[in-house]
């Protein structure tokens, strides 16, 4: 038998061993960017650039920004940072990022997330999606989101908009605070429940509430940060031998269900709407006249999970998307008075205009309205960032240096829109950063918090659309104000990747009866 002061001994030698292993393999994997001669963030063991969101101090989307404005600070036209041991590139220049996502996005087609359609199939859905695939289903979805189908689509947000005024004038008449994330949450359900599935949801009468609940799943499981974390780091054929998933199998069950009922109700019935469900209904029968991107063979069916992925996806990004970013606008202009009554006059000047109606063009005359949401989405782009994986080896525009293959890029949507050289205070809430004039002296790739190239947003007119209703229905007839129970300070929830302020905001009602 060996003494066991032997065995202390070779333990504590194996675990130097290994310590000291592990950390060659970090220093190795941190001089990729020294090599390629491109500047670089001083990175820490073993946490590269990202200690500060392991230490709970930023969020994902702050990692990248921070590092965007620290090479701009320095002039550069781009950087190097690591996440973890892995590379990350950083492009500054604006016709360097303009290159990436608009004229040279067939070199970076894909974001690099997770997808695991045989077992996971809730990943695949048109975010994460990859290839020609994605290229044919994406094809087909700006057909839903033509002016023509966003004036009929207005007309159902309109009568939803009753019930959330009623819950609105009930709040208001008790005189007690509103947490105002649940409410538009649940008002934003309505909307995209009956404008994309044909379906009452009822939310906001607190019925169906498991609704609410998966759908939040599709933020809080898919991104937060441990998840991230190993989607970033670890190679895709790894976590799919090791089970790795997404989403959980009980929100798996529930979303293919619920979208299968849906869609066998519609055809059993005859039901036409001819919305997105009615699109993506066609897209799982195979048809000869439904073609790929290429134009040339008929377009692969989407099977029930696939159908159910993109169902899950417009779903949750309708409900999610737009009523976070109505809840910053709120946070802003209750902080903001001067901007808040500029708003209200805008309303009611317009309404008056249009015979006193809310009307789909009376909402889309709404000019400071439009800056409101350009300045919130500018300061709060509720998805903060914009990846994307190379290729091919790219040169690099105005360089000399040749981004490999697979190098992982993150143009920064939200170190962008808050570059001071672009907006001036960039930490003020600034709708006329966006009048006409000022939008004219920054480059078109200022200001890109749904995306841009390929891959912008196919639902960026509905989610916008829905949020001016939103505000509009509040402000007309309210005055906000922050509670004193809201948070002081501002700090974002450390943990998603997804923009959301962290702790409650709640907001003091008060009715304006004439103006």
């Amino acid at each position: 038998m060996l003494d066991p002061s032997y065995t202390t001994i070779f333990l504590l030698g194996l675990s130097l061993a290994l310590c000291s292993y592990l950390i060659y393999l970090f220093q190795t994997s941190f001089q990729y960017w020294k090599k390629r001669n491109i500047p670089y963030l001083p990175p820490t063991i073993p946490f590269g650039n990202a200690l500060d969101l392991f230490l709970g101090k930023v969020t994902f989307g702050e990692v990248f920004s921070n590092a965007y404005l620290e090479f701009k600070k320095r002039g550069l036209k781009h950087g190097g940072m690591y996440y973890l041991q892995t590379p990350v590139y950083i492009p500054v220049d604006p016709e360097i990022v303009k290159k990436i996502l608009i004229t040279d996005a067939h070199n970076f087609p894909n974001h690099g997330m997770y997808v695991n359609p045989t077992d996971d199939p809730l990943s695949n859905h048109i975010f994460n999606m990859e290839g020609s695939y994605w290229r044919s289903l994406r094809s087909k979805m700006p057909a839903n989101f033509t002016s023509a189908k966003m004036r009929h689509m207005y007309q159902i947000m309109l009568k939803l908009a009753e019930p959330y005024k009623q819950l609105l004038e009930q709040q208001a008449q008790l005189g007690e605070p509103l947490e105002i994330k649940s409410l538009v949450s649940r008002f934003s359900t309505d909307i995209i429940s009956a404008c994309a599935f044909g379906m009452e949801s009822k939310t906001m009468n607190n019925e169906n509430l498991d609704l609410l609940k998966h759908g939040r799943q599709f933020f809080d499981y898919q991104w937060s940060r441990w998840k991230n974390t190993l989607v970033v780091t670890v190679r895709r054929d790894i976590l799919a031998k090791l089970g790795f998933r997404i989403f959980k199998k009980e929100t798996q069950k529930y979303v293919i269900d619920m979208y299968t009922n849906i869609m066998e109700h519609r055809k059993k019935e005859g039901v036409t709407r001819n919305d997105i469900t009615d699109s993506l209904i066609k897209l799982t029968e195979k048809r000869e006249g439904e073609l790929d991107f290429d134009g040339k063979h008929a377009m692969e069916p989407l099977d029930i999970p696939n159908f159910a992925a993109q169902m899950f996806v417009f779903f949750s990004a309708g409900f999610e998307t737009s009523s976070g970013t109505q809840t910053f606008i709120l946070y802003e202009l209750a902080k903001n008075k001067h901007c808040q009554e500029l708003l209200r006059k805008e309303i009611n000047d317009v309404l008056r205009r249009h015979g006193n109606k809310l009307t789909y063009d009376a909402i889309m005359d709404m000019k400071y309205l439009q800056n409101v949401i350009d300045e919130t989405l500018r300061l709060y782009p509720i998805f903060p960032i914009l990846p994307r994986v190379c290729k091919e080896d790219y040169p690099i525009p105005g360089t000399d240096v040749i981004l490999e293959k697979d190098t992982f890029v993150m143009v920064t949507n939200m170190g962008i829109q808050r570059d001071p050289e672009y907006y001036p205070n960039p930490e003020q809430f600034n709708p006329d950063n966006f009048d006409v004039e000022n939008k004219g002296n920054r480059p078109h790739v200022a200001n890109i918090p749904f995306g841009e190239g390929p891959r912008i947003c196919v639902g960026k007119r509905f989610g916008i659309l829905q949020t001016k209703l939103g505000i509009v229905t509040l402000i007309k007839d309210y005055e906000v104000s922050l509670n004193k129970r809201t948070t002081k300070g501002f700090q974002f929830e450390a943990d998603q990747l997804i923009l959301r302020k962290k702790g409650d905001v709640w907001l003091d009602l008060k009715k304006i009866e004439q103006y």
